[in-house]
This record gives structure tokens, sequence and C-alpha cells, in this order.
């Protein structure tokens, strides 16, 4: 493998990794933003309900 190949696959390689790494985009960081919530919400739920079982 000449030089020029092998700097050629380097620098393919090298934008790969650039586009994979990129931020995440607005609607992927709402998505699970919103999702974040949906659990905390579930868990303060989940616990709210065993408390009234037990507290009566």
């Amino acid at each position: 493998m000449d030089e020029k190949t092998l700097f050629r696959k380097l620098d393919i390689i090298i934008s790969l990794l650039e586009k994979s790494v990129k931020e995440p985009s607005i609607v992927k960081r709402i998505t699970d933003g919103s999702a974040t919530g949906v659990g905390i919400l579930g868990i303060l739920s989940a616990i709210e309900i065993i408390r009234t079982w037990l507290g009566g």
C-alpha cells in the first residue's frame, strides 16, 4: 500500500469519526429530557401509591 492510499483511507476514517461524535440534535435532546421526566414522575407515582397503601 503506498503512502497516498494510506492517507486517503485515514482521512475517510477521521471524517467518519467526526460525524459520529457530533452533538445530538435538539429534537433528540428534547425527547431524552421528556423520557427522563416521565420516568421520574412514574417513580414518584409508584412511591405515592405504596405510601397510600401502607398509610391508609
